[in-house]
């Protein structure tokens, strides 16, 4: 398989804090942002706050003194799962999702090395639950932000267990339509139960969807079922999506068939702007999840994690975004191996990609550090397409 000539670089690390699922923005301005979640410890737990840093360089090096925090997280609540996107009155909008819990201490009193388990993480989010969902809004290209803006998901669940209701990723960029509506997209369930990764068969299985907004990013609204598997057995998940030039919006999503097993990623399109989608099809690309952009040449490109040996950074360019030929796929990056007996970081990717004027590639992602405690931190790969 080709493996492209990229220059990787660090883009955050910090020792203590895994960081984790970014979300790249090229802005008006020429600057490159990088939106991801800082972790309240050295554990992936989905309970942090979400930062930015910025590229003045075109992705080629990162500007550390810019690093800031968007949303703190706070001993009772956090954010995580951050999308951006700048529209074209110049308003960048950053959606994520919020949740709430019960710090251990609550009800006894425990000593430090008990907060945390055999493979140090966290035991602080006790009854952790999504509480919300939310937008916020910054109109000085991310130095200062308004928010948090709530974000009304109905009839999409938007409370109940942390991981599984109405949410995304950072590949879930706002998408711009012609007419200024914007579009959100989002995976969730009906029922605040949510749905179970290892069986569950009397809950609901997720699907993808899109809320739009008429008033800037304000008000949401529910628009558009993209996936959704009235059998109850296919989980449609982390909807990455674009607009073509042509009007074409394009939706790559990752697949969870029960009782447990993932899949190759699933295609969705729509040429009415979001109305009405084409039934999902299975893609020959195995990976997840996906975040795609049209490149300047009018194809589409799709980067994504590959989470078996060799892991790390896949990409694939589709001519119309329909049709993908795993024969056109190639490495971006490789990634740190699980040490032996650490079956657990095999969390690497979660890609976000942006294409600079002069035609190269930025892609950002998470991966883990050396170590006895491997640590996820963002690193950046650029390149050039042929």
């Amino acid at each position: 398989m080709k493996t492209v000539d990229a220059e990787v670089a660090v883009a955050y690390k910090d020792p203590n804090h895994c960081c984790n699922q970014g979300s790249l923005v090229r802005l008006n301005n020429g600057e490159l942002l990088l939106g991801f979640n800082q972790e309240r410890g050295q554990a992936h737990a989905d309970s942090g706050q979400s930062c930015v840093i910025r590229s003045f360089d075109g992705g080629r090096t990162w500007d550390q003194t810019t690093m800031a925090v968007v949303e703190p997280y706070t001993d009772y609540e956090g954010n995580w799962d951050c999308a951006f996107a700048q529209i074209s009155d110049g308003t960048i909008i950053m959606h994520t999702r919020i949740c709430s819990f019960i710090a251990p201490t609550a009800l006894n009193r425990v000593d430090e090395q008990a907060l945390y388990d055999a493979h140090h993480k966290p035991r602080a989010e006790r009854l952790k639950r999504q509480t919300g969902y939310a937008v916020f809004k910054s109109d000085d290209n991310g130095h200062t932000w308004r928010g948090p803006l709530p974000v009304n998901t109905f009839p999409i669940a938007a409370a109940g267990d942390a991981h599984y209701l109405a949410g995304g990723t950072g590949s879930g960029h706002v998408v711009e339509l012609p007419d200024g509506g914007l579009l959100m997209p989002l995976e969730g369930t009906l029922s605040a139960a949510g749905y179970e990764e290892g069986g569950g068969l009397s809950r609901e299985t997720s699907r993808c969807f899109v809320l739009r907004s008429d008033d800037g990013g304000e008000n949401w609204e529910h628009w558009a079922t993209m996936a959704y598997d009235p059998a109850q057995i296919i989980n449609f998940q982390e909807p990455g999506l674009t607009r073509m030039s042509n009007g074409r919006l394009v939706c790559m999503l990752r697949v969870l068939f029960r009782p447990g097993r993932y899949d190759n990623m699933w295609i969705t399109s729509s040429e009415d702007d979001g109305i009405t989608w084409s039934a999902p099809q299975r893609t020959g690309l195995w990976g997840y999840p996906a975040d795609l952009i049209e490149l300047q040449d009018g194809r589409v490109l799709a980067v994504y994690s590959y989470r078996a040996q060799p892991m790390g950074i896949r990409g694939c360019i589709s001519e119309d975004g329909l049709s993908w030929d795993p024969a056109d796929e190639f490495v971006i990056a490789d990634c740190h191996t699980s040490p032996p007996g650490h079956p657990e970081y095999w969390h690497i990717g979660y890609p976000t990609v942006v294409q600079n004027p002069d035609g190269t590639v930025v892609v950002a992602y998470h991966e883990y550090s050396d170590g006895d405690v491997p640590v996820q931190y963002m690193c950046s790969a650029r390149f050039a397409l042929d």
